[in-house]
């Protein structure tokens, strides 16, 4: 089904999560302020001259940011054009649009109005939200009209509520960023100091509620491996597999990992994670669907 779209589709996929792992990179170096207060341009200029670091962090963030933004434009008007059939698939591309034009807009919005912590935390996960639709697109048009097993509704719900869960865990670790509380506790899993902050608070709650998500997802995969539907118990064996990875990445932060390419790790494990479980999401509603589409036909 359109191979080439598809095909096209899994490239702007890339770049969404390369404009994530930027936007993280933009923030643990603080370099959201590197254009200053202008946006788009870079201290009043198209291309900024004798750039810091700073700078050419944040401006060249928002160079692949334009780039990307305008292939999803591209990939979105392609889906409508060739695609007639489906409409979930064009649903997707039209999140995809709508997601990435809204954290372009809180984007800018940082830059020119100083935003607070709390509404700059809702960057990143719009941003991983356009990704999963980006990456659910790509997977519905390699799969074409293929039919899957039907999962339990138990399970289908379970899912659906892994997947809200997994975005207030997000949510709460990059808000633990933006407000610089990310070394606001001495050592880990708990907190060991006496007198805490409420950055120290912020902290902890991330951590409590990632461990929730942890054993959220073990018990999913525990309902899955007694589904027929192989699909779905391999998705999840992957997502507990990138969970356990991401807590690892978060301890190494606390205990010593000073150097960039630690959060970095910690946010790609997060996305990847975040795209399996929203894709499993789906597939199990439509399945369901497409179930329930078949025997309305036979009776």
């Amino acid at each position: 089904m359109h191979k080439k779209l598809a095909l096209f589709s899994g490239f702007v996929t890339l770049g969404m999560m390369l404009v994530l792992i930027m936007g993280g990179t933009v923030t643990k170096t603080d370099s959201g302020d590197g254009c200053g207060t202008d946006w788009p341009l870079c201290h009043g200029k198209l291309i900024p001259t004798n750039p810091s670091v700073e700078t050419m962090i944040e401006y060249s963030h928002r160079v692949v940011s334009g780039i990307e933004g305008l292939l999803i434009i591209a990939l979105t008007i392609w889906t409508f054009a060739v695609v007639k059939n489906r409409f979930d698939v064009k649903v997707f591309a039209f999140l995809a649009f709508i997601f990435m034009l809204i954290q372009s807009i809180i984007g800018a919005g940082a830059v020119i109005w100083q935003q607070s912590d709390a509404i700059l935390a809702l960057h990143f996960g719009i941003s991983l939200v356009s990704f999963a639709s980006l990456l659910i697109l790509t997977i519905l048009l390699f799969e074409g009209e293929r039919v899957h097993k039907t999962v339990s509704e138990k399970l289908k719900i379970h899912l659906y509520g892994l997947t809200i869960y997994t975005m207030v865990v997000v949510y709460t670790g990059a808000y633990v960023r933006h407000l610089g509380a990310t070394y606001s506790c001495v050592g880990w899993p708990i907190c060991a100091q006496e007198v805490w902050t409420f950055e120290s608070w912020v902290q902890m709650g991330h951590r409590a509620m990632a461990a929730l998500l942890v054993f959220y997802t073990l018990y999913v995969l525990y309902l899955a491996r007694r589904e027929t539907n192989r699909l779905v118990e391999r998705g999840m064996w992957a997502s507990f597999f990138f969970i356990m990875l991401q807590v690892g990445t978060g301890a190494w932060i606390v205990l010593g990992g000073h150097a960039t390419y630690v959060p970095l790790l910690h946010a790609f494990l997060i996305t990847c994670y975040f795209g399996i479980i929203s894709y499993l999401a789906y597939h199990a509603y439509r399945a369901q669907a497409s179930h329930d589409a078949s025997k309305q036909n036979i009776s």
